[in-house]
């Protein structure tokens, strides 16, 4: 009695719940019915190999049954006829067959269907997760190179300023993958099966990768200690990106550390310009930054640096070096090129922002607007993501366009404040659009109380960068307190090609503008 207890507790939260939650289905007074129900029905009987499953017959009216189990497939550990808990020792699908004999004539869903009915329960068994990391050098041309050894302090070299691609099948079928990839630039990332990391910091470094289920639960993870060992370069230096600061100051990003003996604040000067107002800059200083120390980060004497400034950063060689002994060279009116992020207002919201709970397009809805607006297709990519598992597909036809809004969620905004709006897009091929005609793009609203007159975000000129994930936002102020919805117009009027783009990550944030 004890052993069918402890499967008929669980069981029965189970039944409580579904029928509970289900009561057009269930009528107590039909004496013969059919009730089947398993322990993971709600993730479509997927378990992991070697992993129980129990069945639970509680059809009313039956006279007899027989559950038939595949051969050399299964173990019953526990069985009293109408409740079985089985293991299941090999992957992949397998059918569990229940055959029952009723009083009369039983339903299904409301349906007669007969005294005798076969019930096929497809079982779905999944490999334990399992990382089998790859690491490989990226040649200075972009070309995969040479191995490296997979192991605890193994100290591979890379050159500063050298990048490497990590990779790893996926066995398992994991939902979630986190890196910690120490010394990195990313240092961290989430989603991905393949990665390619720039070292830019002379130093050892250690590398980690976790990958994980929720249900069926399963989980992998590999540490390795003094994986990398990044050694100087006699490579040129060059300056990556230029990025403002919520703080108000500016971080010029070298390819590589630097060293902070050999800065000169006079070796360097900025342009601000903000619509067509030109902003006097001088700057306070220049230093290292204590965490990352390929950066430089520039403080105004007197001002800040805001969203929507215009920002160019020029620099005459003279002291800088690498820390590693590499002279860093002139360059002029480097434009800033992002803005460091705030909090995601989205996160708290019930937006869909990332594509993670749409499967379909129904969560995005075409709004009929007619004409060249109606020639895309939007679906659900199951196999790119910038983050998470999921990313929305936008494909346009020639010559044709999109709109779409998001009924599912909505998101709070305050008159007077200012927002950027960010999204983030893959982009394989752009077509052929020819020059002096629009391009194609993207263009984020919010509705009600729409602002037609805000620029594409982004614009998929013939520089955009090609099979990257590429951020793009805009600037608006709310003119009014109110819960808003997303609306998505695509542009490709005058492209004669179809074009596809891969959205992830919508983004929205409180920012502050030049007063």
């Amino acid at each position: 009695m004890k052993k069918i207890l402890k499967i008929v507790s669980p069981l029965i939260i189970i039944l409580i719940t579904i029928i509970g939650c289900d009561n057009d289905d269930v009528d107590t007074d039909v004496p013969s019915q059919r009730l089947i129900f398993t322990s993971e029905q709600n993730q479509d009987n997927q378990i992991r190999l070697g992993t129980s499953l129990t069945f639970a017959d509680v059809s009313t009216g039956v006279i007899s049954r027989k559950w038939t189990f595949p051969d050399d497939v299964t173990t019953i550990k526990e069985s009293n006829e109408d409740i079985v808990k089985t293991i299941f020792s090999k992957v992949g699908e397998h059918n569990v067959v229940l055959n029952q004999t009723f009083e009369e004539s039983a339903f299904v869903n409301g349906e007669q269907r007969g005294k005798e009915l076969d019930t096929t329960i497809v079982v779905r068994v999944l490999e334990p997760i399992k990382i089998n990391l790859k690491a490989n050098y990226i040649n200075p041309d972009g070309s995969l190179g040479a191995a490296l050894t997979i192991a605890d302090n193994t100290q591979n070299e890379v050159i500063a300023s050298r990048s490497i691609r990590y990779s790893f099948e996926t066995i398992g079928e994991p939902e979630d993958i986190n890196w910690t990839l120490d010394g990195g630039d990313p240092e961290s990332s989430t989603g991905a099966s393949e990665i390619d990391v720039t070292y830019k910091r002379v130093g050892t470094y250690d590398l980690k990768v976790e990958a994980s289920t929720r249900r069926p639960f399963g989980e992998d993870q590999i540490n390795f200690s003094n994986l990398i060992k990044v050694v100087p370069s006699t490579d040129p230096v060059s300056l990556d990106e230029i990025k403002g600061k919520r703080d108000g100051r500016l971080a010029l990003e070298f390819s590589r550390e630097m060293d902070e003996t050999t800065i000169n604040k006079a070796n360097f000067s900025l342009t601000i310009q903000n619509g067509t107002t030109t902003i006097p800059a001088v700057i306070r200083s220049v230093t290292i930054n204590p965490t990352q120390r390929n950066i430089l980060d520039i403080t105004l004497d007197g001002d800040s640096v805001y969203i929507d400034d215009v920002v160019t950063v020029s620099y005459v060689a003279g002291s800088l070096f690498t820390a590693d002994g590499v002279q860093a060279n002139s360059f002029t009116d480097i434009p800033m090129s992002s803005f460091e992020q705030g909090t995601n207002i989205l996160e708290t919201t019930t937006v869909d922002f990332s594509f993670e709970n749409s499967t379909d397009d129904s969560n995005w809805p075409y709004q009929f607007w007619g004409g060249i607006w109606e020639l895309y297709d939007f679906s659900i990519a199951f196999d790119k993501a910038r983050t998470g598992n999921r990313s929305g597909i936008v494909d346009m036809q020639a010559n044709g366009g999109m709109i779409i809004a998001h009924d599912s969620g909505s998101f709070p905004l305050e008159t007077g404040t200012t927002y950027e709006i960010g999204i983030w897009t893959f982009v394989e091929n752009l077509g052929n659009t020819p020059d002096g005609l629009a391009n194609p793009d993207l263009r984020l609203y919010w509705i009600p109380a729409t602002n037609f007159s805000v620029g594409p975000s982004p614009e998929f000129t013939s520089d955009f960068p090609l099979n990257q994930w590429v951020y793009k936002s805009i600037i608006v102020t709310a003119t009014e307190t109110e819960d808003k919805q997303f609306l998505i117009r695509g542009y490709n009027e005058f492209n004669d090609a179809p074009i596809r783009i891969f959205m992830d990550d919508l983004f929205v944030s409180e920012v502050t503008i030049r007063p």
